[in-house]
Formats: C-alpha cells, sequence, structure tokens
C-alpha cells in the first residue's frame, strides 16, 4: 500500500478568491484595507476548514483541498462552498452597516466579492519549512483557473466553477450553466459555473422553519468533539446515516426540483416492523440546522406527524451540542399517549445514538481537534 504520506492523494482542490482585492487595497488606506481583508481571510478559513485542510494563504485567495474521504459526497462540497460566501456576504454587510469611520477604506467594503475554483484531482504533499504545500499538475490546474473568462463571457460576479472532475463527484440532477477555458499544457478545460448570488438570494429570503427549545415537545442533545461541518453528513448523507441511526433501516431520498436535497426534497425512511415514514424538508441550512416535516405511512406505529428539527450549536472548544427537537403536528388524545411512549424509548437511545456516531467517526479516522486539526487523521 502507498504511504498517505509520502505518495500521491486524490480530493478536492479548491482557491475562495476576494475579487477587487488589488484595487481595494491601492485605492484606500492601507491599514484599514489589510485589516479587513485579514478579517474576511480569516473568515473564509474557518468557514472552509474543516472538513477541508488549509493549505495557505495566497495574497487575496485562500488554498484549501479535502481527501476524498473527508467529503464522499459531492453534494456537501457544494454546500460547503454556498455556506462560505453566504457567510462572507453577510459579513460584508455588517461591516458596511457597522462602521462609522469615514476612510476610503471602509467605505470601499461593499466593493468587494468573492469567487471560487475547485478541480479534483491527485496531488503530493510536501513540506515546506515546516508547513504543509502541495505539489502536481492538477494543483497548478486549479490555480490557473483563477484567471478565467467567466465574468467577462457574460457570467455572475459570484461564483464557484467546478471542473468537470468535480461536477463528476455530484449527484446527476445538479446541472450548472457549461464554460470552458483553454492553457497552454493543459488544452481545454470544462466545468460548470455556480451562481453564488442566487444562492445568497435563496438563502435570505428562504422562510424559516425552526423548533426552538420552547416549542419542542421533546428535546434530546449530546456533545460531539468535531465541527458542525463533519457531523452535518453524518446525519444528511443516507450512505453515513444508516451506519449509526438506530432503528432505521432503509433511507430513499427525492431531490427538490433544483436536483439537490434540501428545500423541497424528501426522504422515504423505513423503519423495519416499526413501519415507514415520509420526511420533507422545510429548511435546510448546511451546518446549523435542518427542520423536516415526519409523516408516518399506514400501518407505521411510530410517533405521530411531527416537525423535527435538527441543530448544531458550535462549542468553543471546537466541539459541536447537537439537539434533536420534535414538535407534535397532531396533537389528539391518541396521538399524544402515543408520542409520550416514542419519547420514552428515544430519550433511553441517546446514549446509544452517541455511541453509535462516535464509532462511525472513528472508524472514518477521524480524531477530536479543533479547526484543521479535526482533518488530521484522514487518510486513503
Amino acid at each position: 500500500m502507498t504511504d498517505p504520506h509520502t505518495g500521491p492523494r486524490e480530493g478536492y482542490l479548491l482557491l475562495a478568491d476576494i475579487s477587487g482585492y488589488t484595487e481595494f487595497l491601492t485605492g484606500t488606506e492601507l491599514e484599514h484595507a489589510h485589516a479587513i481583508i485579514r478579517e474576511l481571510t480569516r473568515l473564509i478559513r474557518e468557514r472552509l476548514t474543516p472538513p477541508m485542510r488549509f493549505v495557505k494563504l495566497e495574497g487575496d485567495a485562500v488554498f484549501c483541498y479535502a481527501e476524498a474521504q473527508a467529503l464522499q459526497n459531492g453534494e456537501r462540497f457544494v454546500e460547503l462552498i454556498e455556506a462560505c460566501y453566504f457567510g462572507f456576504a453577510n459579513r460584508l454587510l455588517d461591516m458596511a452597516r457597522g462602521t462609522t469611520c469615514r476612510c476610503d477604506a471602509c467605505a470601499a467594503i461593499p466593493s468587494l466579492g468573492l469567487k471560487f475554483v475547485t478541480h479534483y484531482g491527485s496531488f503530493m504533499t510536501e513540506d515546506d519549512d515546516g508547513r504543509e504545500d502541495l505539489a502536481g499538475p492538477d494543483v497548478i490546474l486549479v490555480h490557473r483557473l483563477l484567471k478565467n473568462t467567466i465574468s467577462e463571457a457574460g457570467g455572475p460576479s459570484a461564483y464557484a466553477f467546478f471542473t468537470e472532475a468535480c461536477l463528476g463527484r455530484m449527484p446527476s440532477s445538479f446541472e450548472l450553466p457549461q464554460h470552458r477555458e483553454t492553457y497552454d499544457s493543459f488544452g481545454e478545460t470544462c466545468g460548470g459555473v455556480h451562481d453564488l448570488n442566487a444562492v445568497l438570494q435563496q438563502m435570505r429570503e428562504g422562510r424559516r422553519e425552526y423548533v426552538g427549545p420552547a416549542d419542542a415537545d421533546l428535546d434530546l442533545s449530546y456533545q460531539m468533539p468535531f465541527p458542525a461541518a463533519v457531523l452535518w453528513q453524518y446525519f444528511v448523507d443516507t450512505d453515513k446515516r444508516l451506519r449509526w441511526q438506530l432503528v432505521q433501516t432503509a433511507v430513499e431520498n427525492q431531490p427538490n426540483d433544483r436536483g439537490r436535497m434540501g428545500v423541497g426534497a424528501a426522504s422515504h425512511c423505513a423503519h423495519g416492523a416499526a413501519g415507514d415514514a415520509l420526511r420533507e424538508y422545510l429548511d435546510w441550512r448546511p451546518f446549523s440546522y435542518v427542520t423536516n416535516r415526519f409523516t408516518p405511512l399506514p400501518g407505521a406505529v411510530l410517533m405521530p406527524r411531527s416537525i423535527e428539527t435538527s441543530e448544531f450549536i458550535p462549542l468553543e472548544d471546537g466541539g459541536t451540542e447537537i439537539h434533536w427537537r420534535i414538535k407534535l403536528e397532531d396533537r389528539d388524545e391518541e396521538a399524544v399517549r402515543q408520542f409520550e411512549t416514542t419519547a420514552n424509548l428515544l430519550r433511553g437511545m441517546t446514549a446509544a445514538m452517541k455511541g453509535g456516531l462516535s464509532k462511525v467517526l472513528d472508524e472514518d479516522g477521524f480524531v477530536p481537534g479543533h479547526s484543521d486539526d479535526a482533518t488530521d487523521a484522514m487518510e486513503p
């Protein structure tokens, strides 16, 4: 077997590039401009790592990678980028609204933007004066992709470009407008362009469906020493969830009209002798919470129709507090009595669910840690 620390690896390569950076620095007060860029690049790094690993800051671009095992479902990679852009755009808005400084740098905050270029390929890791760096043709290609004609050709100003190699890791239903670039030594590189401004608008305008502590008929919680972006995958990816979720025996997903799991999507869940149920997703906020309507199908002896929210609350030590809250929609006497029995069973299963999730994370090579350290043990 190839030593994973010296041999070639395979995974996602990503550059998050702050657009308008050069004009911003050269046309404004350097001290304030530098502080603003430093805060934004720190935010980008925090939003991407983990499950990605930070390599280095290249001027206005954050360079990261993730081995295939860290993001086995490509849709989670898309969500990671979308959530990062959402956080970046909101931080820009907060900075612009919150500043009382009248300098040119603070006034120019709204002129900044963010774009992502991504590729899936092979690379070598090497030591660069005590820091990890990457090398290989695919690493060169993803850097070349920063110089592209997407916006000049009428594309969006805020986007994520996924090469065909990346798109091959996505669900077949995930379709994007095509774009091509040609580079010396690489020839034509094809891929898809994801409009992040459209995503931002959908996320800001999306209706909030959330079961809070005061609304819940049942609130089960436990803490895990892993960041939310890692744990999220083990709740929304079918194959991962079935490895630790008690009782549930099968899941069949039905994507929404955009070909994605999210608002408008549904899951048909089988629970063995307990029967089947339909989960319809009402709110989908990656790495923060997901809310669904739970409807037992005919013949099921599960809990009554209800609204469920699974929430992931970051802790200061880099871990996450997980809450599973349930609010009954059917509240007649029989439904309440049935739920009391189910609630007692679920309370008794909480420790077993936490233990099962911990076991699966250990099997997959994750070790407790903070930020980039949480993926230190990811190996082929």
